[in-house]
């Protein structure tokens, strides 16, 4: 378990940046309504914790949280499920004058200390209270989208909006001649580009790390938003598929990061303002503990370190456990905006572990560069390509005689699957203004767009 971070970086968000519209405790009151009054589970929670039922069942407080007493089983979809420790701890949160003492330096944080120590963890109140969020006022962006009009930002490593922005620069550069003629999505070599791209990209991961720990990672982040490093590695993309060691451009082969634990929220308020926000616990219910007095589920983001193995020249030195530092992650938050006026045009984010560069790419590939509704764009079937296995996923919906075609004549390796496992939640504002949400139907649930 990793020193919780969310509620800290929230707080101070909300300091920051808040309107002064909302109120902190309104802000909580729709979630502890559902934790105390309960939620009918849906198909995707019932299918998630079904296929963790033997460990659910082992561990006492998951089994206090996700199993039916009456049926000594996991819940099923349409179950009404409470969560009322975690609703009296959000109320405690929301009332709070001060939160980040409560939470960190206060009964809270005496609270998860006993806790975790009682199991053999090693979070101190230390760790707690020493936590600060950084606040980077210039974030790292791109602003050669469409011939310069538009810019795509996003955090600085140790997420990975570097990585997920290079694949849609790459392929603008790519086709920034044919502004005037729609892009061909039914000719192989588009997706060949994409899958080529992505090879580039993920090769880069080792080279990141956190930022105030790794000296090279924000310079290597910051040269692949450049307009000459697209041109380059489109320059490098050839008429077949190539050796893995062809990608990694002289430098190590990369580690992947898998934390599917994760949520993301898009929005947009009245004035313009944009928020996209990821967060995470890791691997989905993290480390497959629930605090009995908190109901928190708590994560497991220790995992998302590289371990050092002798003998193994793979592991991934940047990423080495550090304190006080921040593991990698493939979390990609985007905004785009048009670079003349300042307004937002594209507002994205995803969670599933590596696929969420991938499935955030060709979103924007497809709305950017496609112009299609933002409908279109996320419902429309995916490739996935990580460079590390040698493999492009897709999904079976993908047309075969396309798969075909980029496996014999472009020499893919390709994969099926049944969905690519990220889930993209996105806002775009249109010519006409009205903001258009989309959430990705890959998440088996039904909601409304994200933002409304």
């Amino acid at each position: 378990m990793a020193t919780p971070s969310e509620l800290h970086g929230l707080w101070t968000v909300y300091q920051k940046f808040g309107s002064g519209k909302v109120s902190w405790v309104r802000l909580f009151e729709p979630s502890i309504k559902l934790a105390l009054n309960g939620f009918p589970v849906s198909s995707h929670l019932a299918f998630q914790i079904a296929q963790k039922e033997e460990q659910i069942l082992a561990e006492p407080s998951l089994k206090r949280t996700f199993v039916d007493a009456a049926t000594e089983r996991v819940y099923e979809e349409g179950d009404l499920i409470k969560r009322e420790h975690l609703g009296f701890t959000l109320q405690l949160i929301a009332n709070s004058s001060d939160p980040v003492q409560l939470f960190y330096k206060g009964g809270v944080a005496q609270t998860i200390v006993a806790e975790v120590q009682e199991h053999g963890g090693y979070v101190t109140l230390d760790d707690l209270s020493a936590y600060e969020t950084l606040i980077d006022e210039i974030p790292i962006e791109n602003d050669n989208l469409l011939a310069g009009e538009l810019s795509m930002c996003g955090p600085a490593p140790p997420s990975s909006f570097a990585i997920t922005q290079s694949i849609v620069a790459v392929l603008s550069e790519l086709y920034a001649d044919d502004t005037e003629n729609a892009i061909d999505t039914n000719d192989a070599l588009f997706y060949h580009r994409i899958i080529e791209a992505e090879k580039f990209a993920f090769a880069q991961r080792s080279r990141f790390g956190d930022v105030e720990f790794v000296a090279d990672a924000l310079k290597v982040a910051q040269n692949m938003t450049n307009k000459s490093y697209a041109q380059w590695i489109g320059s490098l993309i050839k008429a077949q598929a190539q050796p893995s060691d062809y990608y990694s451009l002289n430098y190590s082969t990369t580690y992947q990061v898998s934390d599917r634990g994760t949520s993301h929220v898009s929005a947009i308020d009245r004035d313009g303002n944009a928020v996209s926000c990821t967060s995470t616990i890791n691997q989905i219910l993290g480390s497959m503990r629930v605090s009995p007095t908190l109901g928190i589920i708590w994560n497991d983001e220790l995992n998302d370190f590289s371990t050092p193995v002798e003998g193994d020249n793979l592991t991934f030195e940047m990423n080495f456990i550090e304190p006080g530092k921040r593991s990698m992650s493939s979390m990609s938050p985007m905004i785009i905006y048009k670079k003349s006026t300042g307004k937002v045009r594209l507002v994205i984010g995803a969670d599933g572990g590596s696929a969420v560069i991938s499935s955030i790419a060709q979103t924007v590939i497809r709305s950017i560069l496609l112009n299609e509704t933002i409908k279109e764009a996320i419902d429309a079937q995916r490739l996935h390509n990580q460079f590390m296995p040698h493999q492009t996923l897709y999904e079976q919906t993908f047309p075969k005689e396309l798969v075909d075609v980029l496996s014999d004549q472009y020499a893919q390796n390709m994969t099926a699957t049944e969905q690519v496992s990220s889930v993209v939640h996105a806002l775009e504002v249109r010519d006409d203004g009205f903001i258009h949400g989309n959430c990705d139907f890959r998440r088996h649930i039904s909601t409304y767009p994200c933002g409304f």
